[in-house]
């Protein structure tokens, strides 16, 4: 914290703060995965600083053994 502005962090930025971020998305045109697959759908994404990283997302199913 900067003692001259109390609302400024010095630890981190606010853009790679976001970039660091996964988020869910909707991908029309086919993407590829980390491991190289195809992805379309609900995916996870997120900015790596250079280009956007895709993980497939897989719905939870919560089984009624409640």
């Amino acid at each position: 914290m900067n003692r001259y502005n109390p609302f400024q962090s010095t630890s981190f930025s606010p853009e790679r703060a976001w970039a660091d971020t996964w988020h869910l998305w909707t991908v029309m045109v086919p993407r590829r995965s980390i491991t190289g697959r195809l992805l379309w759908g609900k995916v996870w994404r997120r900015h790596d600083g250079r280009r956007w990283i895709y993980k497939k997302f897989i719905e939870y199913e919560p089984d009624d053994r409640g």
